[in-house]
């Protein structure tokens, strides 16, 4: 890896962690994200700076890194560096003392030129931990959410309803039920001028301006 001063800081301003490998699969160049999220998550001072192998570290362990696939990790790392593929991506989700932290790591091949083989792979976890809560609230919403679908057998007298355990119960008890609908009361003007004809001239007042 080149020694170039004009990419050292954003390199290592990025909120992305990275990581770079050689060959053999040994860091040889991470940024401060990374050293950072390493202590974060456990795996310092091993992950922390360069010098760890990591084809060896999955391969042989031991390690307590079981939310990865090491059989996996391992045969992608082979077919970058053999330029079989141009990017594999996992999630993952980390446990740490104070909450559950999810990542998207990216690993794609390292070359000085773009049309060079590939000489290492750079791997990138980006953190998506507010993304997957907000999937993981919407999955779960989605799970609760009741919808009503075919024929409803409903009294033409009474108006209530035959659920699916042939039991008949009222309209909002049926939509409580199988919904989640929540009921008011009101009187609409045909029932008012039917039960209180009394007090229904005041409907045929002018609505009064707000």
């Amino acid at each position: 890896m080149k020694e170039n001063p004009h990419w050292k800081e954003p390199y290592h301003s990025l909120n992305q962690s990275i990581a770079i490998l050689d060959p053999n699969g040994t860091i040889v160049s991470v940024n401060r994200t990374w050293a950072t999220r390493a202590s974060q998550l456990g795996v310092a001072p091993g992950w922390e700076q360069p010098g760890l192998n990591l084809f060896q570290f999955f391969q042989y362990g031991p390690h307590h890194l079981t939310y990865f696939n090491v059989r996996q990790l391992l045969e992608q790392f082979s077919h970058i560096l053999n330029g079989d593929t141009e990017i594999f991506a996992v999630e993952f989700m980390a446990p740490t003392k104070e909450q559950e932290l999810w990542f998207l790591a990216e690993m794609t091949p390292y070359a000085e030129e773009p049309s060079s083989p590939p000489q290492g792979i750079v791997i990138t976890c980006t953190d998506i931990t507010r993304l997957k809560r907000q999937e993981i609230q919407m999955q779960h919403d989605l799970a609760h959410i009741r919808t009503l679908r075919g024929l409803l057998p409903i009294c033409a007298v009474c108006k209530k309803i035959k659920d699916e355990n042939d039991l008949w119960s009222t309209i909002e008890a049926y939509l409580i039920k199988h919904t989640h609908a929540e009921f008011t009361h009101d009187i609409c003007p045909d029932c008012i001028r039917a039960l209180y004809p009394k007090y229904s001239s005041i409907l045929d007042l002018p609505a009064q301006p707000e």
